[in-house]
C-alpha cells in the first residue's frame, strides 16, 4: 500500500478535506495523549484559517484513490526563541538558527502503520534540509508514548516540556547536519 500514496503540495481547495482529516486525527491524539480535545486549536479551527495556512506555507498532503489520508505543514522560523520554555529551551534554540516547524501532521486512523507518516515527516524533513535548515522543530503532548517514539525514531531529541495550555507539552527538534 505504501508505494500507492501520491504525496503533492497541499492546494488551497483541499482545505475542507484537510480540515476533516486533522479533526478526526486530532481526537485519537487526544485519547493517546490523555488530553481533551478542547484543549487543542486545530479541532476549532475553520476551513478558512486551514485554507490560509496552505496558501502561506508549505503543506502537503498524501492522496489515495483520490483522497487525502495524511498532510503535514513545515514552514521557516525566522526566530526560534519564541519556542522558548525555559533557559535550557532557550539555550539550545539560540544555536539551530535557521529552524523549521512542523505542524499539522496527521494520517488517516487506516493508513497509520504503512509508512506513510514516515513518508510525510521524511519529505517535511527534506524540504526544510534543502532551504539549509539547520533545525526542525515541533511540538507534540509528551504523555503520547506514541508520537514520542515515532519523532524519536525519525532523530527528534525532547528538547523541553511545559504545561501552559493544560497539558505536558514538548518541544521537540532533529539537528540536520549541513554539508560541508
Amino acid at each position: 500500500m505504501k508505494n500507492e500514496f501520491i504525496i503533492r503540495k497541499a492546494e488551497v481547495s483541499d482545505a475542507e478535506e484537510v480540515s476533516r482529516l486533522l479533526r478526526s486525527a486530532m481526537l485519537t491524539y487526544c485519547a493517546d495523549s490523555g488530553i481533551s480535545s478542547s484543549m487543542l486549536e486545530a479541532m476549532t479551527e475553520s476551513i478558512e484559517s486551514v485554507a490560509d495556512r496552505i496558501a502561506k506555507q508549505t503543506c502537503l498532503v498524501a492522496v489515495f484513490n483520490g483522497k487525502i489520508a495524511g498532510t503535514i505543514c513545515i514552514k521557516p522560523v525566522p526566530n526560534p526563541l519564541v519556542y522558548s520554555f525555559s533557559g535550557k529551551t532557550c539555550d539550545y534554540l539560540e544555536s539551530c538558527v535557521p529552524a523549521w516547524y512542523i505542524s499539522r501532521f496527521a494520517v488517516k486512523q487506516r493508513y497509520r502503520k504503512t509508512g506513510l507518516g514516515i513518508d510525510l515527516i521524511t519529505r517535511a524533513v527534506g524540504i526544510a534540509c534543502e532551504a539549509g535548515a539547520k533545525s526542525v522543530l515541533l511540538h507534540s503532548a509528551a504523555s503520547n508514548s506514541n508520537m514520542v517514539d515515532f519523532y524519536g525514531k525519525r532523530g527528534f531529541e525532547l528538547i523541553d516540556s511545559e504545561n501552559s495550555r493544560g497539558y505536558m507539552r514538548g518541544l521537540f527538534a532533529k539537528s540536520i547536519a549541513l554539508p560541508d
